[in-house]
């Protein structure tokens, strides 16, 4: 498909660790980039209707992907828990904070489900950057060109002993954190 990826900060993921991975979401090209880069087992936390798009909905559905019904928030919880509760030791969770691709390649507001599972679980949030992504397949189209996505992993943001209380500072710290090292004027062409 001509996608190439760089990805920093391998170092912050400490092997046999769970994590609930949180990156921004640009298109699906970076779905590619983090399944195949991202140093980590993990699985998705993807909305249902993801499933239904021809052939992606399938692959993406192979992978053990935690499926929600964002139209019924009670199933979703019920989803969420019944999927952290298969995982195995040092296995990690990918959940899209912003809850959809951007629209403009900026950081878009986060949605809370990523981070009240992180302090009902106690695994640390592991903040990723995508760049490049946006560009090669905007939103709203399917035409794929082939460039270049940089990958960043940041430092883990530990959750141990919070409280539901702290989830909103919690989001402010993982928004700020991705997007510190977000670039909406890279180039993935050149």
């Amino acid at each position: 498909m001509g996608l190439t990826v760089t990805i920093s900060g391998k170092e912050n993921v400490v092997p046999g660790t769970s994590y609930i991975i949180t990156p921004n979401h640009q298109s699906f090209a970076d779905i590619l980039a983090l399944f195949v880069n991202l140093p980590t087992p993990f699985k998705w936390v993807i909305k249902k209707e993801l499933l239904k798009i021809p052939l992606f909905g399938k692959a993406l559905g192979a992978t053990g992907a935690i499926c929600l019904d964002r139209s019924d928030r009670e199933k979703s919880v019920k989803s969420l828990s019944e999927g952290f509760s298969r995982l195995s030791e040092g296995w990690s969770v990918l959940i899209y904070p912003e809850g959809t691709r951007t629209p403009d390649g900026l950081l878009q507001s986060f949605k809370k489900g990523a981070f009240m599972m992180a302090v009902q679980t106690g695994m640390a949030i592991l903040p990723v950057t995508c760049n490049g992504a946006f560009k090669i397949l905007p939103k709203k189209t399917f035409l794929f060109r082939p460039g270049h996505i940089e990958l960043t992993i940041g430092s883990p943001i530990l959750t141990k002993g919070l409280t539901v209380a702290d989830v909103p500072e919690l989001m402010e710290r993982t928004w700020k954190a991705i997007n510190s090292r977000l670039n909406p004027a890279y180039d993935p062409f050149s």
